[in-house]
């Protein structure tokens, strides 16, 4: 199979991560994807639905490996009851992104940003800045931290408004040492009501194929998968 694709430069990743990254563009439109195009970046990415198997199969044979499987839900706020508003949730501060990184940095040690082709810190070095940017609304809008009455940290979760009154979970985590409380179904919650302020009606989150704890928690709270999708490197 031909694939036709532009190879799209991602500056910040490269910036970032010390290497050069693209992402590939598909279009019937564009030129026939070559090895010469692809070996002026360090890492290629490609995106492709999970059903494309001889896309899959055509990215194989120019190098592209399988780095992750991605699912992606959402779910329709006017189809949920609303969640009367409770104590322990706030907004992320400044003074915050210090203790956020760190728990960061120690939950998403795994990702797509893995070996061979990222170095072992990298994913969590990532996810560490991905929290910083959302708390400073400089890529996520906000990151709601939840607590205990103490106010000890419980967990976090981040959201992005989109357009036609939608809005996206970036990161949903238990802090290190957590899991397993009913922390995931507060967030969820808590993103909730912060989306039912925004005025917004449905709400999109995306997650590793991988991670069953993650799919049950959305699916149980209302959730439909919308697409499957696989991250190829090279």
């Amino acid at each position: 199979m031909p694939l036709h694709a532009n190879v799209e430069p991602l500056s910040w990743e490269s910036t970032f991560f010390h290497r050069a990254s693209g992402r590939l563009l598909f279009s019937d439109a564009s030129p026939m994807l070559s090895a010469a195009a692809l070996a002026q970046y360090d890492i290629v990415q490609a995106k492709i639905p999970a059903g494309a198997t001889a896309q899959a199969d055509a990215l194989a044979a120019l190098g592209f490996r399988l780095a992750e499987s991605e699912v992606d839900l959402s779910v329709s706020l006017t189809e949920r009851p609303d969640v009367e508003a409770f104590d322990g949730v706030r907004r992320a501060v400044e003074s915050d992104i210090p203790m956020l990184c760190e728990a960061a940095r120690t939950t998403f040690a795994l990702s797509r940003f893995r070996t061979p082709w990222y170095a072992p810190e990298d994913s969590g070095r990532f996810y560490a800045r991905w929290v910083e940017n959302a708390v400073l609304g400089t890529f996520d809008d906000v990151c709601l931290l939840l607590e205990d009455a103490h106010r000890r940290p419980q967990g976090w979760v981040t959201l992005r408004q989109l357009p036609e009154q939608e809005a996206r979970i970036g990161l949903l985590a238990a802090w290190p040492g957590q899991t397993g409380r009913g922390i995931g179904r507060r967030l969820i919650q808590a993103a909730e009501t912060w989306c039912r302020q925004q005025d917004v009606r449905r709400l999109r989150v995306a997650t590793q194929l991988g991670n069953i704890a993650a799919l049950r928690l959305y699916l149980s709270n209302g959730a439909r998968i919308d697409s499957t999708a696989h991250w190829l490197y090279r």
